[in-house]
């Protein structure tokens, strides 16, 4: 029985944070744009560094088999972290903020109203959009709500100093 009760529980956790997007991938947030190849749309999430000279980079959806996961991008590719490796793509969304709306890094021990949400289907659970603080810059990964997780050099790095990526009017 306890069991079927924290299921639940992990259920509604993850229903709260998509009843405001549809299946398209829009909310009244932010949009999702698909990348072809193009410059980041205007609005779009530049919040990251790298400090190996590859300069700036966007907080990003990337679609992969695992699901949509948070990850960064810059010149049409992205890259996001899974499974104890970075992974390379250019089948990604950028997060384009909608009008009225800001965003903004906030560091804090829950996830807050507002933050970026993505999903990973190995454990069915809601990821967020952060931007990780590390000696190698600061860089856009993916929390579960308690520690976060970007990809550098082929790894899958963990991080504990990260703010969540949160839009609001």
């Amino acid at each position: 029985s306890s069991g079927i009760n924290a299921e639940y529980g992990e259920f509604q956790t993850f229903q709260h944070y998509f009843k405001q997007i549809n299946l398209s991938g829009h909310c009244n947030m932010y949009d999702l744009v698909h990348n072809h190849g193009q410059h980041p749309p205007c609005n779009s999430m530049m919040l990251g560094h790298q400090n190996d000279g590859s300069g700036s980079y966007w907080l990003v959806m990337v679609n992969t088999p695992n699901g949509r996961i948070p990850g960064k991008a810059r010149a049409g590719k992205a890259w996001y972290s899974f499974g104890g490796k970075e992974h390379e793509s250019t089948d990604f969304h950028w997060i384009k903020v909608s009008r009225g709306y800001r965003v903004h890094q906030e560091k804090c021990n829950h996830v807050p109203h507002g933050a970026v949400v993505g999903f990973q289907h190995n454990n069915n659970k809601a990821v967020f959009g952060v931007i990780c603080h590390t000696p190698h810059g600061h860089i856009p990964g993916k929390s579960n709500g308690q520690e976060a997780h970007y990809g550098w050099g082929g790894k899958e790095e963990t991080c504990r100093n990260f703010s969540y990526i949160v839009v609001r009017q």
